[in-house]
Formats: structure tokens, C-alpha cells, sequence
């Protein structure tokens, strides 16, 4: 999904930059990080373009190996469905194995008139549930699926497959933004560092608030879609699919 909203000040996940919502008819955002977190596009069935990289060493459980081998080995040991320990005993995870996993949510959810797809959660008929009803469900339904358990993983590598640390992602993002001229003024790699949200740490939420709202303000010629779901008149279309390819998998653009 190339168009994109505004930064807001959720959670972050595993793998997740920061926060951005989606707007979208009929669908509810995940009480999760979704799509936003740097996903690519949905197929037919909810599952990303492109699988999880592989990764250089042979890995295999219980003696998990490479970049993400303590996540992989945390993940594994959780999981409590044979699917779900299957999936993440190689440490990679492939598109079909992520679409096997939505597979079990699904039916989990089906009952409830309930679909999730990669990053969304919708009604498939007139439903009594609420919103909030609705997250619970899918809670439910993911505690007993280990959904949470995969889909972080295979969020994880896609956007940062060689485990590096935020600083060193978000230093190679600059580089990208500045090596595509995406910039929309002239920034520092410090300027740049500086108005990041994920390096919010010690600040209050008045603090955060504030750099949210200059990122927003800043990359607004990105972002497709306003905070209030109507559409941005200044929206560079062109530009903004590289820009989010810089911000979520920028070692390899």
C-alpha cells in the first residue's frame, strides 16, 4: 500500500519504525501495529508481496542461529501450535507460511463473522460486535493460533533482515532519503536523527506529541492521506512509493 497517513504515537513491534495509521472503508485498524509498520501490499489472500530474506546460515531448532536467533528461539518456545513451531523452526518465513497462519486465524475467526488479513481486521457480514469487541476477539484468536508469534517475526526481517539496531537503521534511511533526493528540505544526519520518534526515549508525551507533528509536517508530501482520512492535495504520488521503501527496507534500495 503506497498511500500512506500520518505518524501517530502508538506502540511500536517488533520490526516497526513508528507508527502510522491506516484509513480504509469498512476495515478497523488492528489494536497491533499494522500495515504501517513497513509491510508490503497485500495479495488476494492478506499476505505481503515478497517473503522474509533468507537468511546466510543454516538454522534450525533448538539451535537457532543468525541475525534474529534469540528472537527466532523466544518466538519458537511461546508458540504453543504445532504450525506455528514449524513455521518459525528454519528462521525464515515465507509468504505461504505467513498466509498458513492468517489461514488458522481465520478459522478461528469465522464464527464471529471476523476476517483478518495482513494488518486489518474486517466484518465479513452485519455484526453486533464493537470495535473493541472486535480487537478482543482477534486477541483471542491469535493467543490461540501464535499469530503474533509469526507475523512479528516475518515483520521483523522484511523491513531489517540483517538485525541491526535502530540508530544504524535509521542512519541508512537518511542516506537513502538523500541518495534519491526525497529530502523535502536540506536535513543533517543528526537534524534527520533528531526528529525520528522511535528516538523518543526520556522524552514527556507533550515532547513526543510535538515530534510527531513536525515529521508529519515535514514528510507531508508523502503521505496520501490526512490524519483526518481526507485526502492530502499536496500528496506527491511519484515520489512516495521509493520514500516508504526508504523508510522500511533502506539497505537494500
Amino acid at each position: 500500500m503506497n498511500g500512506k497517513t500520518m505518524k501517530a504515537s502508538s506502540v511500536k513491534r517488533s520490526g516497526c519504525w513508528g507508527a502510522r495509521r491506516l484509513v480504509a472503508a469498512a476495515m478497523i485498524p488492528l489494536v497491533l501495529l499494522i500495515a504501517a509498520c513497513g509491510a508490503p501490499a497485500n495479495n488476494a489472500n492478506g499476505a505481503a508481496g515478497s517473503g522474509s530474506k533468507q537468511t546466510s546460515v543454516t538454522c534450525k531448532a533448538p539451535d537457532f542461529t543468525g541475525p534474529y536467533a534469540s528472537e527466532f528461539k523466544g518466538a519458537y518456545d511461546q508458540s504453543k501450535t504445532e504450525l506455528a513451531k514449524r513455521i518459525l523452526e528454519d528462521c525464515q518465513i515465507t509468504d505461504a507460511e505467513l498466509n498458513e497462519i492468517l489461514d488458522a486465524q481465520n478459522q478461528c475467526l469465522a464464527p464471529y463473522g471476523l476476517v483478518a488479513t495482513k494488518g486489518q481486521l474486517a466484518r465479513l457480514r452485519e455484526s453486533a460486535l464493537s470495535d473493541e469487541e472486535m480487537n478482543q476477539k482477534n486477541s483471542e484468536c491469535a493467543e490461540k493460533t501464535d499469530l503474533w508469534n509469526v507475523e512479528s517475526m516475518y515483520d521483523a526481517m522484511q523491513g531489517n533482515p540483517d538485525n541491526l539496531d535502530a540508530e544504524a537503521l535509521h542512519k541508512a534511511s537518511y542516506e537513502c532519503l538523500k541518495t534519491h533526493d526525497l529530502l523535502p528540505k536540506p536535513l543533517t544526519e543528526q537534524e534527520y536523527l533528531d526528529m525520528e520518534v522511535s528516538n523518543s526515549q526520556g522524552l514527556s508525551e507533550e515532547q513526543i506529541a510535538e515530534r510527531i507533528r513536525k515529521w508529519n509536517e515535514f514528510y507531508n508530501i508523502y503521505m496520501e492521506y490526512n490524519d483526518d482520512g481526507t485526502r492530502n492535495p499536496n500528496y506527491d504520488a511519484a515520489k512516495a512509493t521509493q520514500f516508504w521503501q526508504c523508510q522500511t527496507d533502506p539497505m537494500n534500495q
